[in-house]
C-alpha cells in the first residue's frame, strides 16, 4: 500500500500559506481530484514522497489563489491584451530549453523568469521591493538545491533564478498539466488530461497569469516555452488566436531515451519503487502523444497559423542559422547586437558546463530500431537534418 495524499489537505495547506483568501474556491478542484486519485491508486509513493507532493501541490494552489485574488482586486489586469504570443514547444527533450535561452537574447521578447514562476504575486512592476526579495529567495533556494544534489538536476534541465522558465510553473496551478507524468506514476491522470480536463480553461488561467505579471509594466510580446504546449495547440489558439508557434524536432529515439532517464530521476524523489521497464513503456506513450499531436496539427492546421520548425541538430551546430529562419517566420529582426549576444552566451555556456546527461534506451526495456520504426511517420514528415518541415 502506497502512502496517500488528499485534495482537502492540499487545499487547506495552500490557504494556510497564502496571505489572501481564495476568491474562487473550487477553481480547478476537479482537476486536482483527478490527480490525487491517480496518485493514490497508481503512484506508489513513499511516506516522504507523499509529504513532499502535498507541499508541492499546495504551493501551486497557493499561486493560483493569489493570481485569482489580484485579478479580482484589480479588474484592469484581465482587460490587458496579450498580443501575438510566441509558443516555443516541441518534442520533450528536443532542445526547447536551449532554444529558449537563445531567444532570451532578444530584447523585444518577454519571458517568465524562474523566480516569477516560483512566486508571481504581487505583480512585479506593482511592488518592486517584493519582486527583489522574491528573486533573492529563489536564488538562495537554487543554491541550496545545488548543494544538496551536487548539481545533478542541472544536468537534466537548465534553470537559473533570473533566467527564462517554462510554463509548467503556470500549468501546475490548474492541475491540468500532462507533464506530471514525468514526475509521478499516474497513467490514469495522464489519460484524463486529454479526455476529461478542459484545457481551454487551463489556458484561460495561463493568460491571467501573464496579465498579472505584466501589470503596470510596458506591454511585452511574450515568448512561452513548454514541450506540453504541443499537446494543446488547438486550446491555445482558442485563448490566443494570434499566437505563433516555434517547434523543435529531434530524433525520437534520442528523445525517448532522454525522457526515460529524466522521468526515472524525478520519480525517484517520490517513490522507492521505480520500474525502469515500466518507465520505458510509459514514456513511449508520452512521447508518442506529443508526436501524434504535432503531426495531426501540422496536417490540419489553417494557413493563418504561423509555425516555424527547427531541427535540434542545427540549433546546436549552428544556432545563428537556425535563428535566422525562425526570426524571419516571426517577423523579427535578428540584429548584430542579438547575434553577438547569442555567440557570447554560447561561449559562456559550452556543452557539459552544468554536467552531462547520459542515457541508453536499452536500460528501459526498449529497442532503438523498433522505436525508430514505430515513429517513422514522424521522421518522414519532418526531415531531421538541417531545415525541417514544409
Amino acid at each position: 500500500m502506497s502512502a496517500q495524499i488528499s485534495t482537502a489537505a492540499v487545499i487547506e495547506l495552500a490557504q494556510e500559506m497564502s496571505p489572501v483568501t481564495d476568491p474562487t474556491p473550487g477553481l480547478f478542484a476537479d482537476n486536482l481530484d483527478l490527480l490525487t486519485a491517480s496518485i493514490n491508486e497508481e503512484g506508489q509513493f513513499s511516506e516522504q514522497g507523499a509529504a513532499a507532493c502535498t507541499v508541492m501541490l499546495a504551493l501551486a494552489q497557493r499561486k493560483r489563489i493569489e493570481i485569482s485574488h489580484w485579478c479580482e482586486a484589480e479588474p484592469g489586469i484581465t482587460q490587458q491584451a496579450i498580443e501575438r504570443p510566441i509558443f516555443l514547444t516541441g518534442l520533450p527533450r528536443s532542445g526547447t530549453t536551449y532554444f529558449q535561452y537563445l531567444f532570451d537574447r532578444e530584447p523585444s521578447l518577454r519571458m517568465m523568469r524562474t523566480w516569477e514562476g516560483d512566486s508571481p504575486c504581487p505583480p512585479p512592476a506593482a511592488d518592486p521591493a517584493s519582486a527583489a526579495q522574491r528573486q533573492a529567495h529563489c536564488a538562495e533556494q537554487h543554491r541550496q538545491r545545488r548543494e544538496r544534489d551536487g548539481g545533478a538536476s542541472d544536468s537534466f534541465h537548465l534553470s537559473d533564478p533570473a533566467g527564462p522558465q517554462e510554463c509548467v510553473m503556470i500549468m501546475d496551478q490548474t492541475f491540468g498539466n500532462a507533464g506530471h507524468y514525468w514526475t509521478f506514476r499516474v497513467p490514469g491522470y495522464f489519460d484524463r488530461v486529454f479526455d476529461t480536463i478542459d484545457l481551454a480553461a487551463c489556458y484561460a488561467h495561463h493568460k491571467r497569469v501573464l496579465q498579472t505579471l505584466q501589470w503596470q509594466a510596458p506591454a511585452p510580446r511574450w515568448a512561452l516555452k513548454w514541450p506540453c504546449h504541443l499537446l494543446a495547440l488547438d486550446p491555445i489558439l482558442q485563448v490566443y488566436p494570434d499566437a505563433a508557434m516555434v517547434v523543435t524536432h529531434r530524433d525520437p529515439v534520442a528523445v525517448l531515451a532522454s525522457n526515460c532517464s529524466y522521468s526515472t530521476f524525478l520519480r525517484g524523489m517520490f517513490s522507492d519503487r521505480v520500474d525502469r521497464a515500466e518507465v520505458g513503456r510509459q514514456m513511449k506513450d508520452l512521447v508518442g502523444r506529443h508526436i501524434r499531436a504535432l503531426v495531426n496539427f501540422d496536417a490540419t492546421r489553417s494557413d493563418g497559423v504561423s509555425i516555424a520548425h527547427v531541427d535540434y541538430g542545427q540549433v546546436v551546430a549552428d544556432p545563428e542559422a537556425a535563428m535566422v529562419d525562425v526570426y524571419r517566420s516571426l517577423d523579427l529582426e535578428l540584429t548584430p547586437a542579438v547575434r553577438q549576444s547569442i555567440a557570447q552566451w554560447r561561449t559562456e555556456n559550452p556543452p557539459g558546463k552544468r554536467g552531462v546527461h547520459t542515457y541508453d534506451l536499452s536500460d528501459y526495456g526498449l529497442d532503438a530500431r523498433e522505436v525508430a520504426e514505430e515513429f517513422a511517420f514522424y521522421t518522414k514528415r519532418f526531415v531531421l537534418a538541417g531545415k525541417v518541415g514544409a
